[in-house]
């Protein structure tokens, strides 16, 4: 059995899988591990209770620190910790207004602050739990490290075939269950993903090449917006799909989306993320903006199944099976 992690933004996500890439198991946990009143532009999480839901959920699959797991989670954030891994730091997250890591740690270098590494969410649940520290590339880049000006000892070791940014580790489920697809992510924002060379969008690091993203700020929350402003419930929303106001709202979250990104040869969309699960009248607008069809994945957290086939498909490759 393979097991996958999500350290995500308010919950954790575990699956177990078999060698077959079929699912048996998956547990979705809050953390609840937000820490309250610091003051404006300033997102921090408690790192032990991301630790803790990490292993209920972990152990609700029926796994444990033993286990092959593969790792991800929300992307840009880091927590500074010392030689026994223990925090010195809060977990400061990527909605945090100084945005990146990189940043972050050179405001801790600069402070003078105790730190023998820095970790994102998933390697410091990873070092706790199995003593391993370790980054991934798509991790590495979504820091902004360059010319930040901290100690590069704090950087732990380039690790391939255990870690992927969750944005990777989405797109790489879909693209196991359907081989080709670009991804489109609907959920409080907005992700459109294609794996490959082309223009347009930010180029993040993917596995064997590149993966081009547009990330939309508008997204479900606009649609929950016009939601809350009419009155109405999800149902009575979809159904004046094609009223000015709702036609309008549709429009300008599909168009945001696409961006300046150039979809030529795409000939399917995998659709994840709760917004275009719940709402046929955002599926339905996402498949006339893209002229494709947009199949929905029923498999649960999605980021953590991606990231449980990563390490499966790598320890196939490794021991050629």
């Amino acid at each position: 059995m393979v097991y996958g992690l999500d350290i995500g933004t308010t919950c954790v996500g575990a699956v177990a899988i078999d060698e077959t890439g079929r699912l048996v198991a998956s547990a979705t946990r809050p953390h609840v591990a937000d820490v309250k009143g610091l003051g404006d532009g300033i997102d921090e999480q408690d790192p032990d209770k991301l630790l803790a839901a990490a292993q209920a959920a972990l152990e609700e699959v029926g796994g444990s620190s033993d286990s092959p797991i593969g790792w991800t989670g929300q992307m840009h954030g880091v927590v500074g910790v010392d030689r026994n891994l223990e925090p010195v730091t809060r977990f400061v997250t990527w909605r945090d207004a100084r945005r990146f890591a990189g940043p972050v740690m050179a405001g801790w270098a600069k402070a003078g602050l105790p730190i023998a590494g820095c970790l994102t969410a998933p390697g410091y649940v990873r070092a706790k739990l199995t003593g391993v520290c370790a980054i991934d590339e798509t991790f590495l880049h979504s820091w902004h490290v360059d010319g930040c000006g901290f100690p590069r000892a704090w950087l732990p070791a380039l690790e391939e075939g255990w870690l992927l940014g969750d944005n990777q580790a989405g797109v790489y489920a879909a693209r196991t269950l359907v081989p080709g697809a670009a991804v489109v992510n609907l959920g409080t924002s907005g992700q459109l993903s294609i794996v490959g060379e082309g223009k347009g969008g930010e180029r993040r690091p993917y596995p064997g090449g590149v993966l081009r993203c547009r990330a939309s700020l508008v997204g479900g929350q606009a649609w929950s917006a016009l939601r809350t402003k009419l009155g109405l419930s999800w149902d009575e929303l979809n159904a004046r799909a094609a009223e000015p106001e709702v036609a309008a709202c549709l429009s300008s979250i599909v168009d945001d989306l696409a961006g300046d990104l150039d979809w030529a040869g795409v000939t399917e969309l995998v659709g994840v993320g709760n917004a275009l699960r719940l709402n046929p009248a955002l599926r339905a607008a996402v498949e006339r903006r893209f002229g494709v069809p947009c199949r929905l994945c029923d498999i649960p957290e999605m980021a953590a199944y991606g990231a449980a086939r990563y390490v499966l498909n790598a320890f196939k490759t490794k021991h050629r099976i």
